[in-house]
């Protein structure tokens, strides 16, 4: 352990400051995992450690990244930093489904990106009031969250979508025999969609101060905020995140729908093309969106 550590902050009232060391104590107990996945023959011991390296790194970086971003005040790097926080989020978002289709890609950026932003807009500038809107102490972190907890709802919803679209076409197109207009006849796997997108994050906001205590309010009492603060600032993180995730899974599976099923009420099959796993990260910027 470092005895150079400096304690100012902890004698400050802000958190204990903590080195690799304390790290490597913490990711021990995974090691815990991976012997109870030796035991049990799970095979789930090389997953869990390159999982748990990729967090490491990833996070490391992170933090690197943003002391520069914080320090340059300046609002091109801040906004950029976002731009890209997107693009990530859109492609664990669209990756995720079993079946894809031309103009996906835009759609889930669309979703993600553009409910992100009007929500984060809201947010810093009507709710909170940050002076100037694009601090970087309060836009990523709480951009993040809303792309962090968007991209589930997102992601669940547009594979439900596409799977009922495609397993369940012969429901849909029974329907629109019958004289139901698209809208009618998806409308019970959009429901099915848009909920099971939802329920994560009602099922967060049930429990919420009552059986877990969410990061954002650990880290603010962490770093000296009184619990009152941190708990009307979790309230606000909460309520943006759940709109943002509504919305955004209401856009992505409409636009899903929208794109197998024509404007001639008819199912397109041959729209919905299963999922290449050796798609990259930027193949999808070629598409365009087709309804």
């Amino acid at each position: 352990m470092s005895d150079d550590i400096d304690t100012s902050i902890e004698d400050s009232g802000g958190p204990i400051p903590l080195d690799y060391f304390h790290v490597g104590l913490a990711a021990f107990l995974l090691s815990l995992n991976a012997l109870l996945s030796l035991v049990l023959q799970l095979g789930l011991e090389k997953r869990l450690l390159i999982s748990a390296l990729r967090a490491f790194v990833q996070l490391s970086v992170l933090g690197y990244i943003l002391v520069p971003i914080f320090k340059a005040d300046s609002p091109i790097f801040v906004v950029l930093y976002a731009f890209f926080m997107t693009m990530v989020a859109t492609y664990e978002a669209q990756k995720r489904s079993a079946y894809t289709y031309k103009g996906m890609w835009w759609h889930v950026w669309v979703s993600l990106a553009g409910t992100g932003s009007l929500v984060l807009s809201y947010t810093l500038i009507i709710v909170i009031s940050v002076k100037p809107w694009w601090e970087a102490q309060y836009l990523i972190p709480i951009f993040g969250m809303i792309l962090g907890n968007s991209t589930n709802g997102i992601s669940v919803g547009l594979v439900t979508t596409l799977a009922e679209l495609s397993e369940g076409r012969h429901q849909v197109e029974g329907l629109l025999a019958l004289g139901a207009t698209r809208w009618e006849a998806c409308a019970p796997l959009l429901r099915k969609a848009i909920t099971l997108g939802l329920t994560p994050i009602l099922n967060q906001m049930s429990i919420i101060g009552m059986v877990s205590i969410p990061g954002m309010m650990t880290g603010q009492i962490l770093g000296g905020s009184s619990p009152e603060l941190a708990a009307r600032y979790q309230c606000i993180i909460i309520f943006v995140i759940g709109a943002a995730t509504a919305v955004g899974t209401v856009s992505a599976s409409v636009m899903g729908v929208l794109s197998v099923v024509d404007s001639e009420h008819r199912v397109r099959p041959e729209r919905l093309v299963k999922r290449d796993k050796g798609s990259s990260l930027l193949s999808p910027l070629a598409s365009h969106p087709t309804f």
